[in-house]
């Protein structure tokens, strides 16, 4: 058996040694943020009150002539000293929508001069502060019927939401309303009706303030609660192509954790028949949708068949074109759900699928220090138009362009693969952004069929030789921060590939990051942890899905690796956890610390929404320091929390189960 310390030495010499080729051969150059400022700087634009943050989002922003904030008491106090409204713009990055707006909006000087005269204008980042976020995200979903990024809120001096939507066009047509219009109208509202205001302000509060706390008196989750959840799967599955939803499509990580747990063949207890034939029948069910789901989407445009990796959703319901968007989270959730399916049913498409999506995290998200970035814009400029801007520019492939860089061979087979055309093979097309342009995505005939020799080497021949030609176009917005919970998922991702395939390499780059975390983004001697990691600067202290998440990672590694040093450090984290976020009469967590006292509230939730419940992945580490502790006591300590966590969320799952599908994933035996 190979030692820890031997296999330590020879994963960084393979990182070394591949890093050294990888830099010949790829020479990827990253666009940043700090690319932006540089280039706004020099043709003479006015920075804003931005300039100075550390999220690149804002500094996205920080050359508007809208004269932007941070979230913050130097904004309150101008909106109360002046009498103003306040107008929240929260977003993100890599954000498709955030950049029409930010284009036709903010950099818009007539727009920017009603923004300025009017309001006090606040921009935030919901992926550095995702407690901010979270509250308007309800006043949005409340007041507008939907949420989305960019969000527009309009909050009054008490920073209650009256009014919100997402993304506003700067004028007015036939068909929708303009930002103009809006900052008229409520400026005006604000000056002649104030009591309306104060009312609809009061009762949005009122409103998303008693929907913000998901535990209820202790209660019991239903004996058939699992079969309840199936139901609700069952009802909203797509049966011709996968998925728990019609389009847009989302990966839904927590039900892909519920039907991987209920696909594990049941165990035979010889005690109650009956059960077991349906434990085994709801398996199958389970097992089904889960092939048909994962086939699906590694089949897909979601998946990016050259470089590896999951783009965020599919727009249409086939999962074949995608918002391009590249988050970490997303290559980290999916590779734990194709990893434990594997398993379940060990085919090699699942393990290429897991180990492209590594191989493109390693390559393109994973910072020269050992942390992993952020994310990966969905739009870049188009090689073929200089200066010109589209989503999926940088993914997106004319016939010509391959039949011109391939062998005759080799573009034969990937047009008949790919489904290419000359017209391109994209179909949903509302606003006619991909005229005559291919996107990947395998065809019916070769979903099903093993490829024979030749026919992979030409795939993969094909695919190098598209990976460089591709890397040649300009590169999409990198964003730079480095996230605690996201990284925690990627360690969580790590340590579960390592277990399904026996890669103990896989827990080594594991280490490497545990590392950079516990020096860049933890505080050891006051024991803080800190959100985000960017510019040699940690920042923001960490929310609760920040322990949890990474806890989570430590304890997932631990398991697989056995270095008794990361159940330590977890243990640590988890005591902090508790200290910040526990809330004792219920033994669930509040998601943000009462550190910022300008939060309308803090909310309990365990329903999953993009990203699992932060409560559901702390209770999982409940269960699992339970199981890994050797002193009795601190078990039942453990258990006991565990319990009553699940007991306070009871009453709210047995209403809806499969919204708290990871929970019911970590609570199936």
């Amino acid at each position: 058996m190979v030692s820890k310390m031997k296999l330590s030495f020879i994963f960084l010499f393979v990182v070394l040694i591949y890093s050294n080729t990888a830099i010949a051969e790829i020479n990827i150059t990253n666009k940043t943020v700090s690319d932006y400022l540089k280039q706004a700087k020099q043709q003479g634009k006015k920075e804003n009150n931005l300039i100075n943050e550390s999220s690149p989002y804002l500094l996205q922003h920080a050359y508007n002539p809208v004269n932007w904030y941070a979230w913050g008491e130097a904004a309150f106090d101008k909106a109360r000293k002046e009498n103003k409204p306040i107008f929240l713009s929260i977003g993100y990055s890599t954000c498709h929508w955030c950049h029409v707006m930010a284009h036709e909006s903010f950099e818009n000087e007539k727009i920017a001069a009603l923004l300025n005269k009017y309001f006090i204008c606040i921009k935030v980042d919901r992926e550095q502060r995702p407690d901010i976020d979270a509250v308007y995200m309800s006043a949005t979903q409340l007041i507008n019927g939907h949420g989305g990024w960019p969000m527009t809120v309009f909050l009054d001096q008490k920073l209650r939401p009256f009014h919100a939507a997402t993304y506003y066009p700067p004028f007015s047509t036939e068909r929708n309303l303009g930002l103009e219009d809006v900052l008229l109208k409520i400026h005006d509202l604000w000056l002649q009706q104030p009591e309306k205001i104060e009312q609809v302000a009061t009762e949005v509060t009122l409103r998303i303030t008693s929907l913000a706390d998901d535990t209820l008196e202790q209660g019991e989750l239903f004996d058939n609660v699992n079969e309840l959840a199936l139901r609700q799967i069952i009802d909203v599955y797509d049966e011709d192509y996968g998925g728990f939803s019609a389009a847009p499509k989302f990966p839904r990580p927590g039900i892909f954790a519920f039907l991987n747990k209920l696909s594990l063949p049941a165990e035979k207890t010889n005690v109650d028949e009956q059960a077991e034939l349906a434990d085994n029948k709801n398996s199958s069910i389970a097992r089904k949708m889960m092939r048909k789901t994962l086939d699906s989407m590694a089949s897909g445009g979601i998946f990016d068949h050259v470089a590896g990796g999951f783009h965020r959703y599919s727009v249409d319901e086939r999962w074949q074109v995608p918002h391009f968007e590249k988050m970490l989270y997303s290559q980290a959730l999916m590779t734990i759900a194709y990893s434990d399916f594997y398993r379940v049913e060990p085919q090699q498409r699942y393990k290429d699928v897991v180990y492209q999506t590594l191989d493109f995290v390693r390559q393109e998200m994973r910072s020269p220090v050992g942390g992993y970035y952020s994310a990966l814009d969905a739009d870049s400029e188009r090689s073929d138009k200089p200066g010109d801007h589209a989503e999926g520019a940088y993914y997106l492939w004319y016939q010509a362009e391959l039949k011109k860089h391939l062998s005759i061979t080799e573009f034969e087979f990937i047009k008949k693969y790919f489904h290419l055309s000359s017209d391109g093979n994209i179909y949903s097309d509302p606003r006619n952004e991909f005229t005559d342009l291919n996107i990947f995505y395998i065809d019916e005939a070769y979903r099903d069929k093993i490829l024979t020799e030749a026919q992979r080497k030409l795939l993969d021949s094909a695919r190098n030789k598209l990976k460089q030609l591709r890397r040649l176009r300009p590169r999409p917005h990198l964003d730079d921060k480095i996230i605690t919970a996201w990284n925690g998922m990627m360690l969580a991702a790590l340590a579960r590939a390592s277990f399904a395939f026996n890669d103990p390499l896989l827990l080594d780059e594991a280490m490497y990051a545990i590392s950079f975390i516990k020096k860049n983004l933890y505080d050891a001697k006051n024991k803080i942890l800190y959100r985000q990691y960017r510019s040699q600067q940690a920042g923001t202290q960490a929310a609760l899905a920040d322990y949890a998440w990474l806890i989570n990672g430590l304890l997932e590694v631990y398991q697989a690796g056995n270095d008794a040093r990361l159940l330590s450090w977890a243990v640590e984290l988890q005591n902090r956890q508790n200290e910040l976020f526990l809330d004792d009469a219920s033994a669930a967590y509040y998601e943000s610390s009462a550190e910022d006292t300008n939060l309308l509230f803090r909310s309990k939730s365990i329903f999953d929404a993009a990203l699992p419940s932060a409560n559901a992945i702390a209770l999982s580490n409940l269960r699992k320091l339970a199981e890994l502790s050797n002193k009795p006591f601190q078990e039942k300590v453990y258990t006991a929390h565990a319990d009553k966590l699940v007991s306070s969320f009871a009453k709210a799952i047995n209403q809806n189960p499969v919204a708290a599908s990871m929970l019911l994933a970590i609570e199936t035996k």
